[in-house]
């Protein structure tokens, strides 16, 4: 009951707010709007899309036929858990907890194996990271490999001795089982849309949440910092362009909000694992520690590249 009544209150908080600084509240949601637009939409959508007629028409069993082979002797995936796995890290956040719940939904891996594959493999993307993080905010290009190990290595670690214990039974249906049509087309794109659609959602009203920190607390600029990056990954990301912390600091904040993947990454992918049943605390509890673990380490890796 206290945290229906800590969600009520937060609800009525963003409304009074939306209410009395109508102006803010249009500017933080249009340029939640805008991000949601000009580069989640034109990056996800296609590949949701095609991940969905992958799964539906069965044809993901070809490509795991040929995937599997090289990705067991790295992380112990099921045969079909190893597309979840090459998805993940391939398209990034928040494609990698879909095509794990997606798997789930069709019983193509197990509930274990799916919940552990959405946890560990639901990143943001390496090109994400190499790009926008590294070049465009931290001007940082000589550290991509270092991010690259400090990012990914605590999931990959966690998920390979986590499946370990799993004994994973490998589903395997034949390649005359895998059919194509326009009904599996026309219902790949609608839920590819309809999952974007509600990751728009969210990525507007933790924009305004954003902006209400920032309206309402002037005097503490590190505090909006760490607050805005834990609510929304991007928008946190952004701020650290202007701050005058040290280098380092910067670096290993900046490798904590994107492990983590703010609370705002945390709805969205509940909303795509809604029908799985997955543990959240589970989920949140995991996410935290792989940040922590990996902004210690980035911080380390930085010190040392920058004193060689």
């Amino acid at each position: 009951m206290k945290k229906n009544y800590l969600i009520l209150v937060l609800l009525l908080v963003i409304i009074l707010f939306i209410l009395t600084h109508p102006t803010i509240s249009m500017t933080a949601a249009a340029n939640g709007l805008l991000l949601w637009y000009e580069q989640i939409l034109p990056s996800l959508l296609p590949l949701a899309i095609l991940s969905n007629i992958m799964v539906y028409s069965n044809y993901m069993q070809i490509v795991t036929k040929y995937l599997y082979p090289l990705t067991k002797h790295i992380i112990p995936t099921s045969q079909n858990g190893c597309f979840a796995l090459i998805g993940g890290i391939l398209f990034g956040f928040p494609m990698g907890s879909k095509i794990s719940a997606d798997l789930t939904k069709h019983k193509t891996i197990s509930k274990q194996e799916g919940e552990l594959l959405a946890i560990c493999f639901n990143q943001l993307s390496p090109v994400f990271i190499s790009g926008y993080l590294m070049t465009s905010i931290l001007n940082m290009p000589d550290l991509i490999l270092p991010s690259y190990a400090a990012l990914y290595l605590p999931p990959l670690l966690y998920a390979f001795f986590q499946l370990k214990k799993l004994r994973l039974a490998n589903t395997k249906n034949s390649a005359s089982d895998s059919h194509l049509d326009f009904r599996i087309i026309d219902a790949g794109i609608m839920n590819g849309f309809e999952a974007l659609t509600k990751l728009g959602g969210y990525i507007i009203l933790f924009s305004i949440f954003a902006a209400l920190l920032h309206t309402y607390n002037t005097r503490y600029p590190l505090f909006n910092l760490i607050c805005t990056g834990l609510v929304e990954v991007t928008t946190g990301i952004s701020y650290l362009k202007e701050s005058v912390l040290p280098q380092e600091c910067v670096y290993a904040i900046a490798i904590f909000f994107a492990s983590f993947g703010g609370f705002c990454g945390f709805a969205q992918t509940c909303s795509m694992t809604s029908e799985c049943s997955f543990s959240k605390t589970r989920y949140l509890v995991c996410r935290l520690f792989f940040a922590a673990f990996s902004s210690i380490l980035s911080y380390l890796l930085c010190l040392l590249f920058r004193n060689i």
